[in-house]
């Protein structure tokens, strides 16, 4: 029965009409490396990124004549359904690059493969490169399983520079009820003062999560193995999104699906902040960012924090992270492949020369004249030692993406005005409660 109900679970989580099971054989792998074809899938990423790629993969093929890459780009959202069902119908890529927080359900599906079990030193090798608390995002219980390129960091705020000097005010909000007071202030019949949004996609969730764990919340309490959003540090943080909506001070149609709404309307200089994650030099702004004179940094702080844990500076994904697969049949080769983005050479495009909405892992980035003009406060901030300070994985548990959704479902009737957002944080934690404890007895 215990079986069936984590077939069952899993198959919910996942939304595929096939069922599989928590743990297998690893196929057999070739002894040598391979010299013929390994596949490769890439799931999401920012236009320039996805441009980039094909190009860097013809420096791959003339490096390595003998190993033939085969390709593909797929929609990031889809990336969960399509690895699984792959692994499913054993049609799976060599090489997948996906999210950080897709590791542990990954990991403990069987579909991906510890990196240093591979080549141990090669993987070692790669740690001169990477920043330490970038490197961390790749590991999952002391194994390395993916290569991280770049974090995405939650959360931030950007603002406006002249709707902010329009309305008196010096600099960014550093509390939350400095937030609240600057949203009244640059609030306007036809201009809201922040944007914000709320839909089911996992970046909106993400966001959220960063304004909780910075208030001392946690998804799960680890020690007690009990889910915590129903606790001060997430309740309180969703009552300051309520409050900026009650308000007035907000954008409409927080729960369409578009989550890259609120980016367009800070584009277009339709609302004065904009709370988001570390992109925000946003591939989804109308104009060329430099048209209109903003900046960007750290949400505000909460005033006292209120969670009963450790406070957190921000959250961090790698959503470009290459990892191998237990159906490989040629892992060498495929580390190979890994081995190539491991380089500076590779590395070095989200310096600043290429994309500029990431932040990079790779240590040179940050002596970059590129990535010091357009990102100057990262710079400083590195340089300082205080970019990554206090910063931490996003959530990660096996099943953790339903989780997710009913937090995402929860925040959701907390901005329609259905419930409040102890009892919406209440139903949603008892929910990921009971999918936790079948999962992980």
């Amino acid at each position: 029965m215990l079986i069936a109900k984590k077939l069952l679970l899993l198959f919910l989580i996942v939304s595929l009409p096939v069922c599989f099971v928590f743990a297998g054989g690893k196929q057999e792998a070739a002894e040598e490396e391979e010299t013929g074809e390994i596949s490769v899938w890439k799931l999401g990423g920012a236009p320039k990124e996805v441009e980039y790629w094909p190009v860097a993969n013809e420096k791959f093929e003339k490096e390595y004549p003998n190993i033939k890459l085969k390709y593909s780009y797929f929609y990031g959202q889809i990336r969960r359904q399509k690895i699984i069902g792959g692994f499913q119908t054993k049609n799976l890529a060599d090489v997948i690059i996906a999210f950080g927080q897709d590791i542990p359900d990954f990991a403990g599906l069987n579909i991906i493969q510890p990196l240093d079990e591979i080549d141990s030193k090669m993987v070692d090798s790669w740690k001169e490169h990477i920043v330490p608390e970038v490197w961390n995002t790749g590991l999952y219980q002391d194994k390395v399983y993916a290569l991280p390129t770049y974090v995405d960091m939650a959360s931030f705020l950007a603002y406006n520079v002249d709707f902010f000097e329009e309305a008196g005010l010096k600099g960014p909000p550093e509390n939350w009820t400095e937030l609240k007071e600057y949203a009244a202030k640059l609030t306007k019949p036809d201009r809201p003062g922040i944007a914000l949004q709320a839909t089911l996609a996992p970046v909106d969730v993400n966001i959220f999560e960063g304004v909780a764990y910075s208030n001392g919340g946690r998804f799960l309490d680890e020690e007690k193995g009990k889910i915590a959003i129903n606790g001060p540090g997430f309740v309180d943080a969703l009552k300051l999104y309520d409050d900026l909506i009650k308000g007035g001070y907000t954008n409409k149609g927080l729960t369409e699906s578009r989550f890259w709404e609120a980016a367009h309307l800070f584009g277009e200089q339709k609302v004065a902040m904009w709370i988001g994650l570390s992109w925000l030099a946003s591939p989804w702004f109308p104009c060329d960012p430099k048209e209109f004179r903003w900046e960007g940094t750290l949400f505000p702080r909460p005033d006292n924090p209120t969670g009963k844990f450790q406070t957190v500076a921000t959250l961090m994904d790698p959503t470009a992270a290459l990892m191998i697969t237990t159906l490989s049949k040629s892992p060498k080769a495929a580390l190979t492949y890994v081995d190539f983005w491991a380089q500076p050479e590779q590395l070095s495009f989200w310096d600043g020369s290429g994309e500029v909405c990431r932040v990079p892992g790779y240590k040179g980035a940050y002596d970059s004249p590129d990535l010091k003009r357009i990102w100057p406060e990262w710079v400083k901030l590195y340089k300082a030692g205080e970019l990554f300070k206090g910063s931490q994985s996003m959530p990660r548990f096996v099943g953790l993406s339903e989780s997710e959704n009913d937090l995402a479902k929860a925040i959701q009737t907390v901005v329609l005005g259905q419930k409040d957002p102890q009892t919406a944080l209440d139903d949603a934690a008892k929910k990921a409660q009971d999918l936790y404890d079948i999962l992980h007895e």
